[in-house]
């Protein structure tokens, strides 16, 4: 016998702020929840749209136990390290990532969705190096790239794949790696635009990407703005306290052109694995940088102003994914981020790796109850254990 979520059947006139607010949760969790264990079809994005049915958390969701007559299913442990700290074990992991980048600005809003896959090559000193590899072309609001702008940007930054990735030993972005290879694959790359392209257009993307590729450190530059590699390694593996949650600082490139806006977040993790055997964490908080709104507004680097009356700016940081419990390599994240300056701008991130393999066996030396019936069954859907 499985444990079953209830689920609520949509009314007309429902919204996902009016659901959330009869059943007394956050929005953010009830469409966590619901995209958990839904297919792709029916995943929740900003509202409700076709839904007939969600499903909801239940009272009793720090249980989360079955039973029947032959089994009793178990939470089972985080291995922790000292100070309830996480190890990062990435070696020999591949994982086939789908996207999708919400980029909202008042009316304004952009989709993208793309696949890429992530292959741990080496362990170089106190670092683990990657190879980043798109998968096909990327699609924005619904269809594929087709127009010239899209297509040159994509053909360009082609030069840039595969890259590789120096991540530390808590899984947070180091640097690019191996940028001598990029000046001889432009060359090869350029010579093939050049067959099919031609114009003023043309000149200025060759112009920007080859300015990128001056020195590494422009390269290195250029690609911090990834809202996906960003996302993905942001560091997962520190040590939570004895509470399991600890404040921490985040900077995530929202906004262009400027020195990284920084939030002050609660990070959270659940000491059990959920029933998908994954580990759980969330970030939660808000802006919390030196800036007012004028100097974020005037795209200053750092605050000058030391007037405590100037209006500051504000923001929110939020973050929930589920790790593979033996590598902490994450299986998916949902990340939201904000900024309210003139006007209010809104990063959503969502990634889950939909390489079809098999939910996570936990090793043995975790010292872990595994349930077959749980760790058997193959993951759901595209998004599957997203939000």
């Amino acid at each position: 016998m499985r444990f079953t979520w209830p689920t609520y059947s949509v009314k007309k006139g429902d919204t996902l702020e009016s659901v959330a607010k009869e059943l007394g949760i956050r929005v953010e969790t009830l469409k966590w929840h619901h995209n958990n264990y839904r297919t792709y079809e029916n995943l929740l994005n900003h509202d409700i749209t076709h839904q007939k049915e969600l499903i909801i958390p239940n009272d009793t969701e720090k249980e989360q136990t079955s039973i029947n007559s032959n089994t009793l299913q178990k939470q089972k442990n985080v291995n922790f390290s000292s100070n309830n700290g996480l190890f990062y074990n990435p070696i020999n992991t591949f994982c086939k990532y789908g996207i999708m980048i919400t980029i909202k600005e008042e009316e304004e809003e952009n989709e993208i969705k793309y696949e890429t896959t992530v292959k741990w090559v080496q362990k170089f000193e106190n670092c683990h190096i990657f190879e980043i590899n798109p998968v096909g072309k990327p699609f924005v609001n619904q269809e594929e790239i087709n127009n010239i702008a899209d297509t040159l940007a994509y053909e360009t930054a082609k030069v840039l794949y595969p890259m590789h990735l120096m991540v530390d030993e808590k899984g947070n972005w180091e640097q690019v790696a191996k940028c001598t290879v990029y000046p001889k694959r432009w060359k090869i790359i350029k010579n093939n635009i050049l067959q099919n392209f031609e114009g003023n257009m043309v000149a200025e993307y060759f112009q920007e990407i080859e300015n990128i590729l001056e020195n590494p450190e422009r390269i290195n530059t250029y690609m911090l703005d990834d809202y996906f590699l960003r996302t993905l390694f942001l560091g997962y593996c520190f040590e939570y306290g004895k509470e399991f949650q600890t404040e921490k600082k985040i900077t995530f490139p929202i906004l262009n052109n400027y020195t990284e806006p920084s939030y002050k977040v609660q990070a959270a993790i659940n000491p059990y694995l959920n029933e998908s055997n994954f580990i759980h964490i969330t970030y939660e908080g808000i802006l919390h940088d030196p800036r007012t709104k004028n100097e974020f507004i005037n795209e200053q680097h750092y605050s000058f102003i030391q007037n405590e009356e100037e209006e500051k700016a504000s923001g929110h940081f939020f973050l929930k994914a589920f790790l593979d419990p033996n590598t902490a390599v994450p299986d998916s994240i949902y990340l939201e981020c904000s900024i309210s300056l003139n006007k209010t701008k809104k990063i959503t991130v969502l990634i889950s790796d939909i390489s079809n393999k098999e939910t996570p066996y936990v090793h043995k030396s975790s010292n872990l109850l595994v349930d077959e019936n749980t760790t058997n069954n193959k993951k759901k859907g595209f998004w599957g254990n997203l939000f």
